[in-house]
């Protein structure tokens, strides 16, 4: 019988264990399937395998099911995104199965398991049915992924989100961080709320209306540069949850901790270069609007139009500090602190805005 050296099976035993390490990793590589976009012709014979699937109990709505969601205005998709309120996914499919206009929605409950048993079969029957949720090439991405479920050691849930490429299915999913971002940022204001004395609430009521009118404003100008093109209305959604983000960061952290002391020379200083950085964001924006439409503003036009609503949002802010810290600090202290410390802020976003134009 042939006998290995010691010597020989020391200068094996490194690979040996490296091996050992490669092959499962291997293995594992194996298990899990490439990630393809099927082509237009191989989407239609997958749905062609599914033309005469049979639905299920799960997949069937039931007589109390069509009593339940008789209303044809039930938001049946609102059960099935968690916006912040949480999912119910059972009312959410037997929503969908009654009024039929959100295939989309059931493919993923059946491809994910969400409360009922994962099936494939009926996951790719769904979205085969959701032709005209979704853009063509969203479907066919989607049918991949259901594929690479059925044979994936750890199948990764299906979102449409995740494939949403077209103007329509981006703003579908831009809307939905929207609202979630919104719902947090309720949570998170009201916390702030909860603290204040009934003046400054009422003025926070009104600085959360003039940061409202600001967010719409800031957000057609974020927006601008995508006039005309079919992913417009998601940057403008886009656009208003980075705002709402930023409004509810500054609230907690003025809410919560006074802003550094302001001398009247730092408040000019601010104010300068606050005036400073509106300039040269303005030089930089062309008086002509390439790509608008008739009737649409220049980009100088909302740059201005959303400065000049920042101000009275400015303004507001100013109202609810001074109640808010009302007593810490002489009235004109706190008006200065604040108003550097946002008109700081302010030149931060107008550079920022300016170093993005070409």
């Amino acid at each position: 019988m042939f006998r290995m050296s010691r010597r020989a099976a020391a200068a094996l035993w490194p690979l040996l264990i490296t091996a050992l390490f490669l092959v499962p990793c291997a293995v594992s590589a194996r298990q899990e399937p490439e990630e393809k976009v099927p082509t237009e012709e191989e989407a239609d014979a997958m749905c062609a395998k599914v033309a005469h699937f049979k639905p299920g109990p799960e997949a069937t709505p039931s007589v109390q099911d069509r009593k339940t969601f008789a209303d044809k205005s039930a938001d049946c998709t609102g059960f099935v995104y968690d916006t912040g309120e949480g999912t119910d996914y059972d009312k959410g499919r037997r929503c969908c199965l009654v009024h039929g206009d959100c295939n989309r929605e059931l493919a993923m409950i059946f491809a994910n398991g969400w409360k009922v048993h994962r099936d494939y079969e009926a996951a790719t029957y769904f979205i085969c049915q959701a032709g005209d949720e979704m853009a063509p090439f969203e479907q066919w991405e989607m049918l991949g992924h259901v594929e690479r479920m059925r044979t994936a050691k750890t199948p990764k849930d299906l979102d449409f989100c995740e494939y949403a490429e077209s103007g329509r299915g981006a703003a579908w999913c831009a809307g939905l961080d929207l609202d979630r971002r919104s719902f947090l940022a309720k949570r998170r204001t009201e916390d702030i709320r909860k603290s204040l004395d009934p003046a400054a609430q009422k003025s926070l009521a009104q600085l959360e209306k003039a940061a409202d009118q600001f967010k719409e404003a800031d957000a057609e100008l974020q927006a601008a540069d995508t006039r005309g093109g079919t992913i417009h209305n998601s940057e403008i959604l886009g656009a208003e949850g980075k705002r709402v983000e930023i409004f509810v960061s500054t609230l907690e952290r003025f809410g919560r901790q006074r802003a550094a002391a302001a001398s009247a020379e730092a408040l000019k200083q601010a104010d300068a270069a606050l005036n400073a950085a509106y300039k040269a964001a303005m030089a930089k924006e062309d008086e002509a609007c390439e790509g608008c439409g008739e009737g649409e503003e220049s980009t100088r036009a909302l740059l201005r139009d959303a400065q000049r609503v920042w101000i009275p949002y400015r303004d507001a802010w100013t109202a609810f500090y001074r109640l808010r810290w009302k007593g810490a600090a002489p009235p004109e202290a706190l008006d200065r602190e604040i108003t550097a410390a946002l008109s700081t802020q302010r030149v931060e976003e107008l550079r920022k805005l300016g170093e993005e134009q070409p």
